[in-house]
């Protein structure tokens, strides 16, 4: 072996002569190696130019050779395309991850945007992806697509801002979310249920009744019946009152009605005799739902809901108190509603002035009457009392006082009641007379005053009985007489009178609060007539 082979073969001798053919190939390709290299600097040599710098077409010459050099979606060298395409790529998934971003930004917009309007109109609200409230009526037309005849109809009527109660529970409606809602007395309830029904039901059909409202009353049902009449002027809407007349008819299945409208007994009825079908019904309200839900109503509201039975239906309710066990009842009824509260629930209006008066006893309750309307009548009063007896005694007693005075009770027939909330209304009569059957809903717009002669038997009939006055935003005064047995409740009144911003004297806000279902205590007949 040579003087020049690697120390790894140190100790190891080679038979050349036997290998002499092996090692003339390796000594033969040494040579070709050493000549290969010299001519490849020689090349290079020659073709640097004078200060040793590499020309720039072989460069470029290259690079455009080293571009051919690619596989289909792979580059084997590197080049400026891939890193350009690459750039582009980049910034169009940026614009793509920005997309998301922005529109989760503009989302926490709407919603502070909302969360300040609500504490502007004192709107309390729970539920889930709850619709943003209205700013104005105009928005109907460019968010929900109102036609022009509803708005002409509403700035016709005078609705020219939406009040609190309209601003969220409209939307909430249109949105398809049920809904149960507390506001104030007054506050335009109706027309937030009936404007997003009319939307929704588009035009008349001859499919069978499609909305259907429940009423305590007749009298609040025949309001609503005429409200929603004059709401869907210039639509041929067919909207039908339960009357006694209809309920006789030969075939209820086959009745023109888009809008029902009805107290709960006559629709039980007309279901009891397999002739009213509500499969068809797209939405259900309530209104009054406090007063629908006591007992002696309960089983004549679950007839009337297992009736609907359209799995699409829509159900909301309205009121001016909202009891805990109303709001139980609506979520067992209810898919996902939102509660939507404005102000603080079950207080009365604002803008109803208050005051509690002594007067000692019954007898004393008829002379401090008297002489309230000797020293300053200001008409139209409502006068409420316990009970039909009592509502017909003190009207014989005010008969003959000059007075223009009459009364309205469930002894009544309906075409003398009808008369006799009609000549109120036109101020024909300056004072009625009635029970709770005028206590809910009932809508006289200039109600200037409201006696409580009787006092009230729970503060939602309290909060009721005076909404009747300071509607609409208009002021009222509600006066309330007590007698001594009459005082151990006085606590319950007062706290609704503070809340709504009153002042009670501190003797009052001192008695206990007493837990109270109804305060009916037996009272003595209303007469100035000495006893023998």
């Amino acid at each position: 072996m040579e003087k020049t082979a690697s120390f790894l073969f140190s100790g190891i001798n080679f038979d050349r002569k036997k290998f002499a053919g092996d090692f003339a190939r390796f000594e033969e390709k040494k040579e070709i190696d050493k000549s290969a290299e010299e001519s490849s600097l020689a090349e290079i040599g020659n073709s640097e130019p004078e200060g040793g710098k590499v020309s720039v077409k072989k460069r470029k010459r290259k690079a455009k050779d080293s571009d051919k050099e690619t596989v289909e979606g792979f580059s084997v060298f590197k080049s400026s395309k891939p890193e350009v395409e690459a750039v582009v790529l980049n910034k169009e998934n940026d614009k793509d991850e920005d997309k998301p971003l922005k529109a989760k930004k503009e989302v926490y917009r709407q919603q502070e945007r909302d969360a300040l309007s609500r504490k502007k109109y004192n709107i309390h609200v729970s539920g889930n992806n709850v619709a943003s409230p209205l700013q104005n009526f105009e928005e109907l037309s460019s968010r929900f697509g109102c036609e022009p005849y509803l708005l002409h109809n509403m700035a016709r009527l005078g609705f020219n801002e939406p009040t609190p109660i309209q601003r969220q529970a409209i939307p909430v409606l249109l949105s398809g979310q049920e809904c149960f809602a507390c506001a104030p007395t007054g506050s335009g309830k109706t027309l937030a249920f009936v404007c997003p029904m009319l939307m929704k039901l588009e035009h008349p059909s001859t499919n069978g009744i499609r909305a259907l409202i429940l009423c305590p009353t007749r009298e609040l049902a025949t309001q609503t019946t005429r409200e929603s009449k004059k709401l869907a002027k210039g639509k041929k809407f067919r909207i039908k009152l339960m009357t006694r007349e209809l309920l006789r008819s030969a075939d209820l299945s086959k009745l023109p009605c888009d809008i029902l409208i009805s107290t709960p007994l006559r629709l039980r009825l007309a279901i009891r005799k397999k002739r009213l079908d509500l499969s068809r019904v797209q939405f259900l309200v309530l209104d009054e739902s406090d007063k629908l839900f006591e007992p002696l109503l309960m089983k004549q509201i679950d007839s009337v809901v297992k009736a609907c039975s359209n799995p699409s239906i829509l159900r909301s309710m309205f009121s001016a108190t909202l009891p805990d066990f109303v709001e139980d009842l609506a979520r067992t009824v209810m898919h996902d509603a939102v509660r939507v509260i404005v102000g603080r629930k079950n207080t009365a209006s604002e803008s109803i002035k208050q005051k509690l008066i002594f007067a000692g006893s019954e007898e004393g309750k008829l002379l401090a009457l008297r002489q309230s309307f000797a020293e300053r009548l200001n008409p139209p009063v409502l006068i409420f009392v316990q009970s039909k007896e009592r509502a017909k005694e003190l009207y014989g007693e005010l008969a003959y006082d000059n007075i223009r005075v009459d009364v309205i009770h469930s002894d009544l027939p309906q075409s003398q009641r009808e008369d006799a909330v009609d000549c109120f209304r036109a101020g024909k009569t300056w004072v009625l007379i009635a029970t709770d059957v005028l206590a809910r809903g009932m809508d006289f717009k200039c109600v200037n005053c409201v006696i409580n002669y009787d006092f009230p038997d729970s503060a939602a009939a309290y909060i009721h009985r005076i909404g009747r006055s300071g509607r609409a935003g208009r002021t009222g005064e509600a006066i309330t007489f007590y007698t001594k047995n009459d005082v151990r409740f006085l606590r319950n009144i007062a706290n609704v009178m503070t809340a709504s911003g009153c002042e009670v004297p501190s003797w009052i806000m001192a008695l206990p609060k007493l837990k109270w279902k109804k305060h009916r205590p037996q009272r003595p007949p209303i007469s100035t007539n000495p006893k023998d």
